[in-house]
This record gives C-alpha cells, structure tokens and sequence, in this order.
C-alpha cells in the first residue's frame, strides 16, 4: 500500500459568528495524511506536520513541540495499535481553526488497535519511567504537548484525538 498526502487543505471554510455588536468572521482548515506503519514513514510524516504547521501561521518553537508529540503518537500507532504490521495503515486528520476567541488545532490518528486506558497507561508511565529506558516516554510527552487528548474506540482500530492550542 502507498501512502497517501494531502498537503493542502481538504476544505478551508469561513465562518461568520454573530455577537452583540459585529460579525466575526473565522476560518477552519483541515488536512488528510495516511502513512504506512513504518518507522521509515517518520522523516515523512515530521516533513508534512511542519508544512502543514507553517501554512497555518505557528511558530517554530510551537512547531518543534508539535512535530515530536504527534512523532510519538505514529510511533505509538504502529508499534502498539498496529502491532508492527506494515499493511495496516496510520491515518491523521488535522483540524485547525479558532473556537471562542482562541486558535487551536486537533489531530486524530487512527490506528487499527483495540485501544488503552491513558489514564491507568500514563500513571504505570510516570512511576516507573527513568532517564536510562529506552522507551515509554510517548505518552508522557503528547501528554506535556497537547492541551489535551482523548481516545476513541472505533469500528476497525482506535483514535487518539490531541488538541493543542498553537502560538
């Protein structure tokens, strides 16, 4: 299977939000990417979220954070969700907009995996994590990144859907 990138926006849309005195108008993006579970598909993936990032006007030090936190969500996709299993895909969509007044931006990624508990996963994380492992630091650090995350268990995998609010 290919991966497939969408680069540009699968729709930009303008808004119009009435308030009490004016019309403020707001626009909303969103982006598709589907990769392969392969690590080979990182220096892919980190190339098409700073692009996107760019088009949509974040800064760099905002873009660096955002690069490594959805870094480990793929590398959790395709080592836990789908298992190392090179014919199951990783999809993202990327929502960026503005809601009440603030920019934010929402990916979800979608892996073919049962899902977890983040809660109970973050805590086993946390008290057992040291600078020496080799690894379990993933959801540690989307957890440190996004303002928020949430998983979904959906038909065929799961979706881990991470909010940020980009500067």
């Amino acid at each position: 299977m290919a991966a497939a990138i969408c680069l540009h926006p699968l729709a930009s849309v303008l808004f119009t939000h009435e308030s009490s005195d004016d019309v403020m108008p707001y626009a909303m993006s969103y982006y598709w990417l589907s990769l392969r579970s392969k690590l080979e598909e990182i220096p892919r993936l980190r190339h098409c979220i700073a692009t996107i990032a760019r088009i949509e006007g974040y800064s760099d030090v905002f873009i660096a954070d955002f690069e490594l936190s959805v870094h480990e969500a793929f590398v959790n996709a395709l080592s836990h969700g789908n298992r190392g299993n090179a014919s199951l895909p990783v999809t993202m969509t990327l929502e960026a907009g503005v809601a009440g007044g603030e920019r934010f931006l929402e990916v979800s990624i979608r892996d073919c995996g049962e899902g977890f508990e983040p809660v109970s996963a973050l805590r086993s994380i946390c008290s057992g994590w040291s600078e020496k492992a080799s690894g379990g630091r993933g959801l540690f650090l989307v957890s440190q990144f996004a303002e928020s995350f949430r998983i979904e268990k959906v038909v065929g995998g799961c979706v881990v859907v991470l909010r940020y609010i980009p500067y």
